[in-house]
């Protein structure tokens, strides 16, 4: 395979896996959020500290946006009622975010639609094959991860 069509490949599969979600997504008529809303749901959903829950800036690191941005955003899904902001208890200046019952119903939608994708994929190739997949996968994720290391360093230079 060319160093090209390889390429091509990656292009097709990270589109295709995109696409594929995001059709997903629009046909739940009970959820209006993109699949970067939805995505931020689900930070917001794994970054809870205890009852309070995850601050806006935790939430922009972890998604490595900008805190201004995930205010923006995090006001979006305020406005759409799937979150809910309030102050920090000890600290007057951070604001904390908590899905509400609507959040945690989309939630919960979106981590089924993920855990049937993974059970059809499953039927689809053999145990070889996923073992296979998933040692690729993993190569090819350590492999990004690098080269992020790499330009953050460069980045750190400047």
């Amino acid at each position: 395979m060319s160093e090209f069509d390889f390429n091509k490949f990656m292009i097709k599969l990270y589109h295709n896996a995109m696409k594929l979600e995001e059709k997903t997504l629009k046909l739940e008529r009970s959820v209006n959020l993109t699949i970067n809303e939805m995505h931020l749901l689900e930070c917001v959903k794994c970054g809870t500290k205890g009852e309070e829950g995850p601050t806006i800036s935790a939430i922009a690191a972890e998604i490595d946006i900008t805190r201004p941005s995930a205010t923006v955003a995090i006001n979006k899904l305020t406005l759409k009622k799937y979150v809910e902001k309030t102050g920090c208890a000890n600290d007057g200046r951070s604001v904390r975010v908590k899905l509400t019952s609507k959040g945690e119903k989309a939630y919960t939608m979106h981590r089924k639609y993920h855990k049937n994708l993974v059970e059809e994929m499953k039927s689809t190739f053999s145990e070889k094959e996923m073992k296979s997949m998933v040692e690729s996968c993993e190569k090819l994720g350590d492999f990004f991860g690098k080269k992020l290391e790499t330009l953050a360093e460069e980045d750190d230079e400047f």
